[in-house]
């Protein structure tokens, strides 16, 4: 749904958006549908389907996607008001425990891990428009101390037919949708939450029905206030990677180098995982605490030199995620075991 497409619409008639489209009722630009408050009805709300999901690797793309021939990852199941995910595949029960869900805010929607069986599924319920931050925790056990590990992705709502995701409902979003439909080669990219809210009759394509389908909704009163359906879409929240089991080792003679196990829970290959950097400190506590850098020393190895004599090395290890740059890098201490004490 991202990107630019071959076919161009014929532009409609700026002087009646409904006159344009063949519905024989006339809306200037600059006039007003009623607003409708595009918040929550009820304790729970109507899943619109199809739910999407935009950039989560381990996860379906759609919630209708059930053809195997198509079928990529995990499928986004939609049953009585909650979405389920299998988690089982994500975290593994054999590398994984402790599994919990935490929403940003429970207000919006919420969240919680389910288990049966050693099988883990998160439930999501959702109850108004707005956005939250889903994290996914766990404690990796194939390690010789258990770490902490968490995963986050985003969960978009919104009311049907509030296109421009603005709380309400009225002409700024037939604007909106009309804006994308006449300028489908020349627009800007529309990311999968946009195109999805655009997805008025929910046919998985933004279209010329679309702008039927909202406005006949207000003639016929099925959308605005009185209805209770709303849009989801998953969304991709990049995490940088994971450096777990990470010891100081004898490379070879003079020479300390490290050894890890590098994990990014976004990346479902680990040759697209970006190349850590490094920075060696020299340290006089077993801890690490005072360790002062070692300049010029930046690569996974450490040639052991006199000054490092009675001292603990210590490598930083930082890590940078692997499609955004804007994600702050995680960082980890692996601190040596014994002092250095070299050869008489």
């Amino acid at each position: 749904m991202k990107g630019k497409q071959k076919n161009r619409l014929k532009p409609i008639l700026k002087k009646s958006m409904l006159t344009a489209l063949g519905l024989g009722i006339a809306l200037p630009i600059g006039g007003t549908l009623p607003q409708a408050n595009a918040g929550e009805i009820g304790p729970e709300i109507n899943i619109s389907r199809p739910v999407l999901n935009d950039g989560i690797h381990w996860l379906n793309y759609s919630s209708e996607q059930n053809d195997p021939s198509f079928v990529s990852g995990v499928p986004i199941e939609v049953t009585n008001n909650r979405v389920r995910i299998d988690l089982s595949t994500h975290l593994r029960s054999d590398e994984f425990s402790m599994l919990t869900a935490n929403s940003s805010d429970n207000s919006i929607a919420r969240v919680y891990v389910e288990t049966i069986e050693n099988e883990n599924t998160l439930v999501v319920i959702p109850y108004k428009s707005g956005k939250i931050n889903i994290e996914l925790k766990a404690q990796y056990t194939v390690s010789d101390v258990p770490e902490t590990v968490t995963d986050n992705f985003e969960l978009n709502i919104s009311k049907k037919g509030d296109v421009n995701a603005d709380g309400k409902v009225n002409s700024a979003d037939a604007a909106e949708l009309l804006t994308y439909l006449r300028n489908m080669v020349s627009r800007r990219g529309y990311s999968y939450v946009e195109m999805n809210r655009m997805d008025v009759d929910r046919n998985a394509e933004p279209t010329l029905g679309d702008m039927n389908a909202l406005l006949n909704g207000y003639a016929n009163k099925t959308l605005g206030a009185k209805n209770n359906d709303y849009v989801l879409t998953f969304q991709q929240v990049d995490d940088a990677p994971y450096v777990l089991n990470g010891q100081l080792k004898n490379y070879m003679e003079n020479t300390i180098a490290t050894d890890y196990y590098l994990m990014d829970v976004d990346a479902d290959d680990i040759d697209y995982i970006n190349t850590p950097s490094y920075q060696w400190y020299r340290a006089t506590d077993p801890s690490g605490e005072d360790m002062v850098p070692i300049e010029g020393e930046t690569r996974e190895q450490h040639t052991v030199t006199s000054e490092d004599e009675d001292y603990y090395l210590v490598l930083e290890v930082t890590t940078h995620s692997t499609s955004d740059t804007n994600t702050e890098p995680r960082r980890v201490y692996i601190v040596g075991k014994e002092k250095i004490q070299r050869p008489d």
